[in-house]
């Protein structure tokens, strides 16, 4: 169930691609920053996915377009946060560390970290 589901979001995600006319530089559907956090701070703040026990949390996040995201690293090891469709990606966020990424583009967009790909989530932009 969770995989069929999977594969929905994705063909959501590329037909509103396809719709939008793709990405490009000029009109990337998102712009990046990055940060860090001396802390090991797990307080939920809005618009943030926490990594924490091997997880992203929460799961699924809707925001609205233009809204910034960030992942901040709550484990004891790096992780990422790239794109399904390869779209963007956050690099190594190490322990501690914190990335941020502001969504321009309406859509569904599947992620996962890189070092641990059943690590899984989507962010929904509306």
């Amino acid at each position: 169930m969770k995989d069929t589901l999977r594969w929905i979001l994705l063909l959501v995600a590329v037909a509103g691609q396809i719709e939008l006319g793709g990405c490009s530089n000029s009109s990337s559907p998102y712009s990046s920053s990055s940060g860090s956090n001396s802390g090991n701070n797990t307080t939920a703040k809005p618009n943030t996915v926490a990594l924490n026990n091997m997880s992203f949390g929460p799961s699924t996040l809707t925001v609205a377009k233009g809204t910034t995201v960030t992942w901040q690293n709550n484990d004891g090891i790096s992780h990422t946060a790239t794109s399904d469709l390869g779209t963007w990606d956050s690099g190594n966020i190490p322990p501690g560390g914190s990335k941020s990424v502001t969504f321009n583009t309406v859509g569904s967009f599947p992620y996962h970290c890189t070092v641990h790909p059943m690590m899984t989530a989507t962010l929904i932009v509306q």
